[in-house]
């Protein structure tokens, strides 16, 4: 007799059987008559990334900055390794052991260490092993050739690579993750140097890993093209080593510099400090990520006198021996700037202005010249615009319009001595390269070609003018009175150079931080020409100073930097002296630099801090 519950023990699972086949058909049936659901697809399609171009120097490509190397990483497949068929034609197929033994040899690896992994169970979830790193492209063929060997997976990758390191982070950039250009040359021609991708198609395992000998590439990608730029390598070394020196010896807390042919604007050397390694860019701190010398604004203090005073000479509104009072209370103008401790004679000319660079005088002109030619001559030198030099965050700078908004009475003085406007290092820079080159100015540049992976070049700057900022004349007169500002008598007195004549002018521009100006913090700059008589090179140095020192002043620091870099550039490109007469005077560079400093150890014992350029 049956127990109870017992037909109860046997019906429940049946039933549970019965309802678990019937969902199963029904899923079963719905999948077949859905027409989203399509049949496994092992086939696959994806871009294959080309080779990014690479970054010469002004010489070519013997002198590489950045280039992409390829390299590959293998992986081992047992399976395939085991079921593949690898023969030539004509030959019997190749053993296990013939094909382990080609890819240990092709990769240096040990060849048990290689028949370990080809007949060891792989790991659950993990059907290929690693075997190695490789940049070797005779590996990569002998690895890649289906007649040669099986069960490879090869995955193509490429590093970029900066062979100086750290410098001109500022003006290559870097590139991120996926290869796009993050900064500098690098983002700004980013579509260039990435070329054009190819095509490969292929097919997978069930869980979507790629068979390699399956394998077949339909279009191969086109390298990116290669930019060649106007930077020489030996002047950009000798710029960056003398900028570090400079914030080193006298404790600037950053700075910037521009090396610049006076005749066609190309830019030999540009550096910015703090600075960064490139592919480290995504952990860099926003601080040093700037480049100072194109997408930082500053007020530029006295250097700007020379840009008033070439200004008022074009017009034919004073001479250089036009004579102005020294007296600061004159009734006949509102609120002028003043010169520190200095002590003038009663009337100065506007020479003399330059020389010792007097705020009174330079302000009493500017007043005089009036607030719109003044505007009108400093966007001829190229104030107030983007100077087109081929690198991103390029700034403005502040020139504000008289004529939409009227300058006040302080601003029509201010302004002529580098306060009330900013700039841009590249702006001043390429000023002072048209005074340089008889008031004609050339647009800045940085990239001097391209070149396509076929060799065919795509794009070649010429020089450019970009109109003339004052007459010949007028420029040779201001390099004339500017000569007077590296010698014994003028503010700049370290950056004279034995044997060459240097036409320059320093500039101490006070601080400002939320509209008010910093007690004791400067920003000091120098800016020359070399050689005056013969120009060549145009330099800006600049210190940018976050704590209080005696050589805030531009030609007790900038003007030390400047000669540095100046006198390297000179006997690398093997420019004669212009001035022959003191190479006898004076028996060595020493002496020479004695008589030069010694009335800036003067200066410095005998002012104040507040003491401006």
């Amino acid at each position: 007799m049956p127990m109870r519950g017992e037909n109860w023990r046997f019906w429940f699972p049946v039933i549970c059987l019965f309802v678990f086949a019937a969902y199963s058909t029904m899923c079963l049936v719905k999948a077949h008559l859905d027409p989203e659901v399509s049949a496994p697809d092992y086939f696959f399609k994806r871009e294959l990334l080309a080779r990014r171009g690479s970054v010469y120097s002004a010489y070519g490509k013997n002198y590489p900055f950045a280039k992409s190397v390829p390299y590959w990483e293998y992986r081992l497949d047992p399976v395939a390794l085991t079921n593949a068929v690898v023969r030539r034609r004509g030959e019997p197929r190749r053993p296990r052991e013939a094909i382990v033994k080609t890819i240990a040899d092709a990769l240096g690896l040990g060849y048990r260490r290689v028949l370990g992994m080809a007949v060891s169970k792989p790991k659950r979830g993990y059907r290929s092993q690693f075997l190695a790193l490789s940049t070797d492209p005779d590996a990569h063929r002998t690895l890649a050739d289906s007649r040669l060997v099986a069960g490879v997976a090869i995955s193509d990758h490429q590093v970029r690579q900066y062979l100086h390191g750290r410098r001109l982070c500022h003006v290559l950039g870097s590139v991120n993750a996926e290869h796009c250009g993050s900064a500098g040359i690098e983002q700004r021609f980013n579509r260039e140097l990435t070329g054009t991708p190819g095509t490969i198609q292929g097919m997978r395992d069930a869980r979507g890993r790629e068979l390699y000998d399956k394998r077949k590439v339909s279009i191969d990608p086109i390298p990116g093209a290669d930019v060649y730029l106007t930077i020489d390598h030996n002047i950009q070394f000798e710029a960056e080593d003398a900028l570090k020196w400079g914030i080193g010896e006298y404790g600037a807390g950053s700075g910037w510099c521009i090396v610049m042919n006076s005749r066609t604007g190309a830019v030999l050397a540009m550096a910015s400090m703090p600075d960064f390694e490139p592919l480290s860019f995504g952990h860099v701190p926003d601080n040093a990520k700037i480049n100072r010398a194109v997408s930082f604004i500053y007020e530029p203090g006295s250097v700007m006198k020379v840009i008033t005073a070439a200004a008022a000479i074009d017009a034919g509104f004073v001479r250089p021996n036009s004579v102005y009072r020294t007296n600061r209370d004159d009734p006949n103008y509102y609120r002028l700037p003043g010169d520190g401790s200095h002590v003038w004679e009663p009337t100065m000319t506007v020479k003399d202005a330059i020389v010792h660079s007097s705020n009174i005088v330079i302000g009493k002109l500017g007043y005089d010249f009036g607030p719109l030619r003044l505007h009108d001559a400093m966007r001829k030198f190229g104030f107030g615009q983007l100077t087109g030099i081929e690198l991103p965050g390029e700034q403005y700078g502040i020139l504000p319009n008289p004529r939409k908004r009227m300058w006040d009475k302080a601003s029509q003085s201010r302004a002529a001595i580098g306060q009330f406007v900013a700039v841009t290092g590249i702006q001043l820079a390429s000023a002072y390269q048209a005074i340089a080159n008889d008031g004609l100015r050339m647009k800045p540049y940085l990239v001097e070609r391209i070149v396509e992976a076929n060799g065919i070049e795509s794009y070649r700057h010429e020089p450019e003018s970009v109109g003339r900022a004052v007459s010949a004349a007028t420029a040779r007169t201001m390099r004339e009175v500017m000569m007077g500002v590296a010698s014994k008598e003028g503010t700049a007195r370290r950056a004279a150079i034995r044997g060459y004549s240097v036409a320059g002018k320093t500039g101490t521009a006070q601080k400002a931080l939320n509209g008010r100006y910093q007690e004791g913090l400067y920003r000091a700059s120098f800016c020359g020409i070399v050689p005056a008589l013969d120009p060549h090179l145009v330099i800006l140095v600049t210190l940018d100073f976050d704590q209080r020192t005696k050589f805030h002043q531009g030609g007790n620091s900038a003007g030390p930097v400047f000669k540095r870099i100046a006198m390297a550039s000179l006997r690398y490109l093997m420019v004669p002296p212009d001035r022959p007469d003191e190479l006898l005077e004076f028996a060595d560079e020493d002496e020479f630099d004695a008589v030069m400093n010694e009335r800036a150890l003067k200066y410095e014992t005998n002012n104040t801090e507040n003491a401006e350029d």
